[in-house]
């Protein structure tokens, strides 16, 4: 029998894969609210598994007004990242999109560099550039149907760079981070109404069924890493493994969604995969 935290890891490393894979899936039915409004309800949901409902809104009656901005600026940023990157998805292929939330911890360091005013070591900028390279190459290393998909896939980036600096310099507890899923469903409901979606007749249980997994899978990921690390003494080399997510999304893309990259695809993995492991070896070994 397999070890648990093998199964926690396998389970963590199918759910950081398939949650792009699930999301452009409920997208052939869905718009980008109607995908996002759905996943943020099965996040809510699964919360209270372990959250005591009528104790959560307790504590929620004590949130100071510093707390109650904080989670109302950061769910907006949040969603308004997602919905873009959702509609950024159902635009283009998986193989293209998922890669651009990789762009967030590259646009941060380069907030950082510009306020700070100060020349970081060349490792960390070759390993930002490459990553940057990789991206673009992933992103428009094919052609696309639609050739403004980029727009929408670089709003996400810069909302989600905008609330993870936020986050940072205002840093907030677990309730808080449950109430900012109530004020992003509340968005993605606002703004399903609002962003139409032309095919609304042929939204099937299917679609919506997918939108909860992108929920599930998005949730459930991070906490069966949590777990395999924690009873792992492999825990940084599966850390390692993990933030690979992104080579198992395009196998996943390639088995489920039949989708296909080019030379230029698979050049750009090579080197987002090659900054993750300069970056390991560097913080681990060096």
């Amino acid at each position: 029998m397999l070890d648990n935290w093998i199964i926690m890891f396998i389970l963590a490393i199918f759910f950081a894969s398939m949650t792009a894979v699930f999301a452009r899936t409920a997208l052939f039915g869905l718009s980008g609210p109607q995908t996002l409004l759905t996943a943020s309800a099965s996040v809510l949901v699964l919360s209270f598994t372990t959250l005591s409902f009528s104790g959560f809104f307790k504590s929620a009656k004590a949130f100071g007004k510093g707390s109650i901005e904080d989670i109302l600026i950061e769910g907006a940023l949040l969603a308004a990242g997602f919905v873009c990157l959702l509609i950024a998805l159902g635009m283009a292929e998986t193989i293209s999109t998922a890669c651009f939330y990789l762009l967030v911890p590259v646009a941060v360091f380069a907030v950082n560099i510009f306020l700070s005013r100060k020349i970081p070591q060349p490792a960390p900028i070759v390993i930002n550039v490459m990553t940057l390279t990789g991206v673009l190459a992933m992103g428009f290393g094919i052609k696309h149907k639609k050739g403004l998909w980029w727009l929408p896939a670089f709003l996400s980036v810069a909302f989600l760079t905008a609330e993870r600096i936020y986050a940072k310099a205002n840093p907030i507890g677990r309730l808080e981070r449950v109430a900012e899923y109530f004020v992003i469903a509340l968005i993605a409901l606002v703004l399903s109404f609002v962003v139409r979606h032309k095919d609304l007749k042929k939204i099937t249980a299917y679609h919506v069924l997918f939108a909860i997994f992108t929920g599930i899978a998005f949730y459930y990921g991070p906490i069966c890493l949590h777990k395999a690390l924690a009873i792992s003494s492999f825990d940084l080399w599966l850390s390692l493994i993990y933030n690979l997510w992104l080579v198992f999304t395009v196998a996943f893309s390639r088995l489920f969604l039949r989708e296909k990259g080019s030379a230029g695809t698979y050049a750009g993995l090579g080197l987002i995969a090659g900054a993750e492991v300069i970056s390991f070896v560097l913080q681990n070994f060096i």
